[in-house]
């Protein structure tokens, strides 16, 4: 967007929830009936009237800006590893009640979980390849639940809940001192029975301590999806609806710039620049237009956890907002992927009888000691692998991680199972959207013996798979680690497409045997097929059809370079470009390329 026309902050209208209807007799009557549904923007721009904090905030963004211009061509070239956070829920209680059951928290976890994996019934995004987890030790190296119930005895919270200056109930700034665990070790989430500001809230990554680090909500709303969306504003990304990051939001007239947009709005390239209108329309206007988007039809952005739409519309994050929290994660909250408040992962396999196993622990930051008990027994070895001896039965070996900061004998199981299974165990398989219409699949193994070859099938209904290839070797071999990747371009029309793997091994002869099939993922296709690029031989004009959103030109050579590059143009004047071969690609606001074979005369 260029020469937009800026309106005063004070103008800025929020989408408000009755939050009445959850809430305890007392605060029913005491309090408004009505709250914004998120306040971590205003949280922000608070803190960031002090110059110190602005400056420790605009470091954290360079910082992540950096990282993600060095990460930008890359990222896809590898199966990036999980990173599991360590989580600590600070439930304040009121007198003479309790706001959530042990239940009830890992049921939100466990939610949490589906959104940020893209594994809920409904989810249609990018798996962000986080998750987390309870914490199972505490700051002092005790075993713990990961919930923290703290018995706040105070009449004013009972009945009034949190509330800001001049409130009758208990001021925010006293919420974070009745239980807070190092921010850089366990990420804190402080539930609440009522707040006067917000129903959540959470604050953006540093990189330094801050005891106010995490995530403040409302007890009803932790199993619902704004806990996902104050996770994402807890691992960097704005709302939708963002000036800028550190900006504040957007009202439902102004519109964000979109010169970079990576820069500017939320910082993310495959959501389109929206305003606060966006956050009425789903349900609602079957086809709504965006005015910030030049009127075209809205796109993939009324799904997003980070806007204020109905929770029943909210189904992804994008591949960028991945890029950006795996990135805040690696730069700003590292300590979190090392902490002390989990046990290592030791991940399972199974492998043919007469054969050995390379068990590996992650998650460990000091030494890894293994173990043939879960007590006691025999200590095999030191180090993050360990090589069982043949086995010609399943056997149970144990990993303890001892650190300076931490010494503990808690030991993780990691079972071998011998027998007829195939001796391939796979510990990553997905599907994204690669160059066009194309699917990339990604996948990696841990172990392999006696494999043969991985066979590709896919499906558009989940059931009638056909083979479509074959992988025999990987791309790459990383800390012991198989990675492999197939590139298919579905038939069209193609809408929703399945994937499975079949993994062949070895006959005794040399020919191939058994075999055994993966999980089936899926990816849904972006609807690019009425995207034309005419005509064909071209000579004066090149012509960009069927685009209805923010796009991008670029007019490549047959020897690589960028001869031209252009933003919303439909007419590339072509008359002053050398005869030869040339490729068309025109990439959409939401991420998807087209690319078209041209010859100028």
């Amino acid at each position: 967007m260029k020469n937009v026309t800026r309106l005063s902050p004070f103008g800025v209208c929020c989408f408000v929830i009755v939050a009445a209807l959850w809430l305890p007799v007392a605060v029913l009557y005491a309090q408004p009936a009505a709250s914004p549904l998120c306040s971590s923007t205003q949280h922000h721009q608070k803190l960031a009237i002090s110059k110190s904090q602005k400056q420790i905030f605009d470091d954290a963004q360079q910082r992540l800006n950096a990282w993600i211009a060095a990460h930008h061509t890359s990222r896809a070239d590898a199966v990036e590893p999980v990173y599991t956070i360590p989580v600590v829920v600070h439930i304040l209680e009121p007198i003479g009640s309790s706001l959530l059951t042990d239940a009830q928290v890992h049921e939100g976890i466990a939610e949490l979980n589906k959104a940020f994996r893209n594994q809920l019934a409904e989810s249609d995004g990018t798996d962000t390849r986080i998750q987390f987890r309870l914490a199972v030790r505490s700051p002092r190296c005790t075993p713990t639940t990961g919930i923290n119930r703290i018995y706040t005895n105070n009449a004013a919270y009972t009945s009034y809940g949190v509330t800001g200056p001049g409130g009758a109930g208990l001021p925010y700034d006293q919420v974070y001192p009745m239980s807070y665990w190092n921010n850089l070790e366990y990420y804190n989430v402080w539930v609440v029975n009522y707040m006067d500001q917000a129903a959540g809230m959470a604050g953006y990554p540093t990189g330094s301590a801050s005891p106010t680090d995490g995530v403040l909500i409302i007890a009803p709303y932790f199993t619902t999806k704004l806990l996902a969306h104050e996770f994402g504003h807890g691992m960097f990304l704005g709302h939708t609806f963002s000036r800028g990051i550190g900006e504040g939001d957007l009202g439902t007239v102004e519109c964000p710039l979109n010169d970079n947009c990576a820069a500017q709005g939320d910082n993310v390239c495959d959501t389109e620049p929206v305003n606060q209108s966006s956050n009425y329309l789903c349900p609602g206007n079957p086809n709504p237009l965006n005015p910030c988007n030049n009127n075209a039809p809205y796109g993939n952005v009324l799904k997003n956890y980070m806007g204020y739409n109905n929770f029943s519309c909210q189904t992804q994050f994008t591949y960028d907002q991945r890029v950006r929290m795996r990135g805040a994660i690696e730069t700003l909250r590292s300590g979190l992927i090392n902490s002390k408040g989990l046990d290592p992962a030791v991940i399972a396999q199974s492998i043919p009888t007469g054969t050995a196993a390379t068990l590996t622990a992650t998650g460990c930051n000091g030494q890894i000691q293994w173990y043939d008990a879960t007590s006691g027994g025999n200590h095999l070895g030191s180090g993050s692998s360990y090589t069982t001896p043949v086995l010609e039965e399943s056997k149970t070996y144990y990993a303890s991680c001892l650190r300076a900061d931490c010494p503990s004998d808690v030991r993780v199981a990691g079972l071998v199972t011998v027998g007829p299974g195939l001796p391939v165990t796979l510990v990553a398989f997905g599907a994204s959207i690669w160059e066009e219409n194309q699917v990339l699949l990604s996948w990696a193994t841990s172990l392999e013996v006696m494999h043969d070859h991985f066979e590709i099938e896919s499906a558009r209904d989940a059931k009638t798979f056909r083979k479509i290839g074959q992988v025999s070797a990987p791309f790459r071999l990383a800390s012991g680690v198989s990675e492999y990747r197939f590139t298919d371009t579905p038939e069209p029309p193609a809408s929703l497409v399945y994937y499975r793997l079949k993994q062949v091994d070895q006959a005794g002869d040399g020919t191939a045997g058994r075999y055994a099939y993966s999980r089936i993922v899926h990816v849904r296709m972006p609807d690019t097929h009425g995207i034309t690029i005419s005509p064909n031989p071209a000579e004066q004009r090149i012509h960009v059809d069927g685009v209805s959103q923010n796009w991008d030109v670029e007019v490549i050579h047959a020897n690589g370079t960028i001869s031209q590059r252009f933003k919303n143009e439909r007419y590339i004047d072509s008359k002053h470009l050398p005869a030869g071969l040339y490729v068309i690609r025109v990439t959409t606001g939401n991420g998807y390329t087209v690319s078209r074979k041209i010859i100028r005369k």
